[in-house]
């Protein structure tokens, strides 16, 4: 293996630039794909792409090495905990190879750091300034690893709610497609999938401020609104909402007080990864208190159902609520 080829494992295995929940990812998919031909097969394509040739024989070794620094960890992971990080493996791959590699070409520090997580999947991250981010399934948040500039920048995609570090002298700014949200320190909601044809964002505590190509004006949000940017029509509003309804779906208990069904339906959708469809013949502003755990979606749809005159039917990640 030639001296950059090391260099390559190392900078994956070891780089300080590289958080640890996206090290273990990894680390746990080789685990489980490392007897796969298309895996080594993959590996030495991805070395002869960005590296200088070597000979046979040492890419071989070295692939067995790489192979050997991970199985040492088989004893310390269950079939089970392996299994349910497969399917963000995809994420993690594609965060090594489309970014690291650029960076080994220089053996500089990565300036930008991106964070994602597969659909299904959440994760929660610190960023250089303290500030604490929750990104929900199929979502992606870039910034500068060094956030040393007169302001702290990030862009997402998908769906993140965030606890920001207060810094009077450097704003905090989140970039979404269409809109651009500025905070000093505070705590909010922020979703702009790019097959949605809405953005959201939520107020919990403190401020802030948004502004955009499609705003006339800047809006500032109070806690417990909601603002929403219609980017079809190019439209916007602002309504008041229990925000809690909107920011807690990473917590381990889901707490629904007088909430009313579409919320309800959004937070299952967010938790079971599945699309819900609810009949024109049934209110979504109909109230509802239940507490939800990790109970399956079915025994949750009973209590529901239990509630109000409702009746559903699940097929595939797809499910339908119609009157009873």
């Amino acid at each position: 293996m030639t001296n950059r080829n090391r260099k390559i494992i190392d900078y994956v295995f070891q780089h300080k630039n590289i958080p640890d929940d996206i090290q273990r990812i990894f680390e746990r998919w080789m685990i489980t794909h490392e007897e796969d031909l298309d895996t080594t097969e993959a590996l030495q394509e991805v070395w002869n792409e960005h590296t200088a040739p070597a000979a046979d024989e040492e890419d071989l070794r070295g692939l067995e090495r790489l192979h050997a620094s991970i199985r040492d960890q088989k004893s310390r992971i269950s079939p089970r905990i392996i299994l349910r990080w497969v399917c963000a493996a995809a994420a993690a791959v594609s965060i090594f190879v489309g970014g690291y590699y650029a960076a080994i070409g220089t053996m500089e520090p990565i300036r930008e750091n991106t964070l994602l997580t597969a659909k299904g999947q959440t994760g929660e991250f610190s960023l250089p300034d303290g500030t604490t981010v929750w990104l929900n399934g199929e979502s992606q948040l870039k910034y500068d690893n060094s956030f040393e500039g007169e302001t702290r920048d990030v862009y997402l995609s998908g769906e993140a709610f965030f606890e920001v570090r207060k810094d009077s002298l450097r704003p905090f700014r989140v970039h979404m497609n269409d809109l651009q949200i500025e905070v000093l320190g505070t705590s909010f909601d922020a979703m702009s999938y790019s097959f949605g044809s809405c953005e959201h964002i939520v107020l919990k505590t403190g401020s802030v401020k948004i502004s955009g190509n499609g705003l006339q004006k800047a809006v500032m949000l109070r806690p417990n609104e909601k603002f929403t940017f219609d980017k079809r029509a190019g439209s916007a509003r602002v309504e008041s909402v229990n925000a809690q309804n909107y920011c807690q779906w990473f917590s381990p208990r889901l707490i629904f007080d007088n909430a009313p069904l579409k919320d309800i339906i959004t937070n299952l959708e967010r938790r079971y990864n599945v699309e819900i469809s609810l009949s024109t013949h049934i209110s979504p502003e109909k109230r509802i208190s239940l507490v939800i755990c990790h109970e399956p979606l079915e025994d949750i749809m009973e209590v529901i159902s239990s509630l109000i005159s409702i009746q559903y039917r699940i097929d595939g990640n797809h499910m339908l609520i119609t009157r009873k």
